[in-house]
This record gives structure tokens, C-alpha cells and sequence, in this order.
């Protein structure tokens, strides 16, 4: 009896053990490598108008793939692009994303990795911060852990020299007294058609038969500038034009902003509306909606003429399409007029095609390749991790399985020595 419960002891012994040390082994190859990565400048304050320099630099491991994404105040900071960079930088507001990988396959980097310049905008305390994955050269992912940097940045205008201050406040004034611009349109009633904006000059509304006056109120960019309205006024059955004529204060400029209004009873009949407008292999920006009358689009060098398509949501209505053939370099405006059922409302759509010069074609064509590598690069990368996660997985899973394996040789173990012990004892008292 003694024998056997040796027996056992000596088995969940042995087992125990060798579990130990696999599991132990399992750790030892399968750790992930663990390093810091942290900013540094080269200024803890800088000066509006200077330039820093911000350094990402890792310690404790070293990679040969990396992607991150370091975030600035681009209120008060400008990024200053390097030409070296383009392959692997994408900026994005107040995001930098940059990716690195050895081509070779066989260089591997520490310390400082990366550097940044920037130019100070405007005074405060800005804060840089880091967020990114580090793969070693096995493309095993590094646990990371990562900080944040805050630098001031001290406003100098207060130095400038009196002259100075009053040469630039005479340009800026002098600037806003030729200014002859509106700030605001609004109308006493809704649909306006397109919203208003100071750079578009024509607008389309209308009205019931029982609209006989529209009250304007305008706000212009200067206070000073002079302002006359007119056609607001007893408006008649069919199309009134509205003239918003703004001078500037020095007499030297004038805008004149156009409202063409459709007094009728049948608004169905006044639809000038567009269902689709859209070019064959290029997209319009905006995208296309019915309220807006302005867009823009650019083409390739080698494109002489247009596909558009232009539906009317009324099939009666008409639509004329000005100078879509022909393109020149630079840019071509192109107009298509929509006539209504009734034969008097109209609205005029405007698309500005922009077709590129040579050299333009050549320096987009190598964006484009350059943003497909780095397209590329970025999901070499992705599935590089989602592998590693794989082989995670896996790892987990052979562990979970080895353990099932031993906890079932166990029990067996245990079950055979049972019976074993049973038969034994059977026998002893049939003797």
C-alpha cells in the first residue's frame, strides 16, 4: 500500500516537473521584447518664428520596422516637411504618421531613430505625443511603453520696433479698406440656394405669388464699405433679379452679389434642380448635391475633353452644357444652365476643370506611386502583426493543448493505479 501511494507521489512529482520546465521554455522563446520609447528637443523654450527639432529615440531594444503617429498643436506649430521623407511621412492635421522598414533585411537601429522640425506659430505650451507599434528583425512585436513632451513657446511681437507695428497695422488696414466683400447674406425667408459664401456672386430662390417684398439684411467684411440693394422691392409674377452692389471704402473695388427669384404659384414648374452631375473617371469635388452650384475637379495633362452627365430631377426641364471640349492647361470653367418647365427660372451650375501642365503630371504620378509603396509598405506591416498575433494564438493554443494532455496522462495514471490497487486487494481476500 505504501508502495503505490510512493508510487503516485512519485508520478504528480515527475509530471509537475516536466510541465515546469516546458512551460518555463515556452516563456523563455516566446517573451516578447520590452523597450521604451521617448521625445526629446533640442529646445525646452522656443521663440515665435524659430525653429525646434523633436526627437523620438528608443532604448532597450532594437527594431528594423517601425510605424507611429506623433501628435502637435498645429495652432501654434508648422511642420516643416523634409524632401527625404515623402516615401514614408503622411501629414494629417495635427497628425504626423511616418513608417520605417529595412529594405535590406538585415540592419537593425537604436536610439535616436527620428527626427522633426517645426517652426513656432504662436505663444503657449504645446505638447507632443507618441503613439506607434516596434517590430524587432524576426518581425516580432516590442511591448512598449510611451511619453509625452511639452515645450513653450514665447511670443516676440512684444520686440518689435514701433514702426514696425505701425508698418504692418497701415498694410492691414489698408487691405480691409479696399475690401469689397460681404460677410453675411441672409434673406427674411428660407431657400436661399446655395448656402451663402462671400466668393460666390449668384444665388437662386422661390417664392409664392403672395411674396411682394424681400427684406436683405448684409453684413460686409468692412464696416465702412457702401452698400445698395436693389429689384427687392415689388417683386412681379415670373423672374426678378436682385442686384447686392458693395463698393469699398477707398472706391477702389466692388463686388456685386445676384439673387434670381421665381415668384410663381406652380413651384413644381420652377424645378431647375439637377437628379446627377457627375464626369466619367474623375470625382467632382464637393460632392455632388443640388444645393450646391460650385465645383471643382482635376484632370490629367493628356485629357482634351470631358465626359459629363448632367440629369434634371424634372424631365422637362432643359439642360445646356457650355465648353466642355477643348480643355486648356490650367484652369476651364464650365457651365451647364438649367431651364426650368416654365422657360424663364434658370440656374447655372459651374464646374472648374483644372487640367495639369507636364511637369505637374509628372510630379503627381510620382505622388501617386510613392503613396502605393507606402500603401503597401503600411500593409506588409499589418500583416506582419496579425501573423505575430497568429503565432501568438497558436503558442497559447499548444500550451493549452500540452496542458489537456498532461492533466489526461495524469488521470489516467491515476485510473490504472486505482484498478490496479482493486485487483490487488480482490486477489488478497480470495487467498
Amino acid at each position: 500500500m505504501k508502495f503505490i501511494f510512493k508510487i503516485i507521489i512519485f508520478i504528480f512529482v515527475f509530471m509537475f516537473f516536466i510541465n515546469y520546465i516546458i512551460l518555463f521554455n515556452f516563456n523563455n522563446i516566446y517573451a516578447r521584447t520590452k523597450g521604451n520609447v521617448y521625445l526629446s528637443s533640442n529646445k525646452q523654450e522656443v521663440n515665435v518664428g524659430d525653429e525646434i527639432e523633436i526627437s523620438i529615440n528608443i532604448e532597450g531594444f532594437n527594431t528594423s520596422a517601425y510605424d507611429f503617429e506623433l501628435y502637435f498643436d498645429n495652432d501654434k506649430l508648422e511642420f516643416l516637411e523634409n524632401a527625404n521623407d515623402k516615401d514614408n511621412i503622411n501629414l494629417i492635421n495635427n497628425k504626423i504618421n511616418y513608417i520605417w522598414f529595412d529594405r535590406s533585411g538585415n540592419a537593425e537601429v537604436t536610439g535616436n531613430i527620428k527626427t522633426f522640425k517645426f517652426k513656432a506659430k504662436k505663444e503657449g505650451s504645446v505638447t507632443f505625443s507618441l503613439n506607434g507599434n516596434f517590430y524587432t528583425k524576426k518581425a516580432q512585436e516590442v511591448d512598449t511603453s510611451f511619453n509625452s513632451l511639452q515645450v513653450n513657446i514665447i511670443d516676440v511681437n512684444n520686440n518689435k520696433s514701433i514702426l514696425q507695428k505701425q508698418a504692418e497695422e497701415e498694410i492691414e488696414e489698408s487691405n480691409n479698406r479696399s475690401n469689397s466683400k460681404l460677410q453675411n447674406l441672409r434673406l427674411n425667408i428660407e431657400g436661399l440656394v446655395p448656402e451663402f459664401n462671400k466668393d460666390v456672386f449668384d444665388y437662386y430662390l422661390t417664392v409664392n405669388n403672395n411674396i411682394n417684398n424681400l427684406e436683405i439684411l448684409t453684413m460686409p467684411e468692412n464696416k465702412n464699405s457702401k452698400i445698395e440693394i436693389t429689384g427687392n422691392e415689388n417683386l412681379r409674377e415670373g423672374l426678378n433679379i436682385i442686384k447686392v452692389q458693395i463698393t469699398s471704402e477707398d472706391n477702389t473695388s466692388s463686388s456685386s452679389y445676384t439673387i434670381n427669384v421665381t415668384k410663381t404659384n406652380n413651384i413644381e414648374d420652377a424645378n431647375t434642380n439637377l437628379e446627377t452631375l457627375a464626369i466619367q473617371n474623375y470625382l467632382l469635388y464637393p460632392n455632388f448635391d443640388n444645393t450646391v452650384t460650385n465645383y471643382n475637379v482635376e484632370v490629367a495633362n493628356d485629357t482634351n475633353n470631358i465626359n459629363l452627365l448632367a440629369i434634371p430631377e424634372d424631365e422637362e426641364a432643359k439642360v445646356e452644357i457650355d465648353k466642355n471640349d477643348k480643355l486648356q492647361e490650367g484652369n476651364n470653367t464650365i457651365k451647364i444652365t438649367v431651364t426650368a418647365k416654365n422657360n424663364y427660372t434658370k440656374k447655372v451650375y459651374n464646374i472648374n476643370v483644372y487640367r495639369r501642365n507636364e511637369n505637374e503630371e509628372k510630379e503627381y504620378k510620382l505622388e501617386q506611386e510613392k503613396n502605393e509603396e507606402l500603401l503597401n509598405n503600411i500593409q506588409k506591416t499589418s500583416t506582419n502583426q496579425e501573423d505575430n498575433n497568429n503565432q501568438k494564438q497558436t503558442e497559447e493554443q499548444s500550451k493549452n493543448i500540452y496542458l489537456i494532455i498532461t492533466l489526461i496522462i495524469i488521470l489516467i495514471i491515476l485510473i490504472f493505479t486505482i484498478v490496479f490497487f482493486k485487483i490487488r486487494r480482490s486477489k488478497k481476500k480470495q487467498k
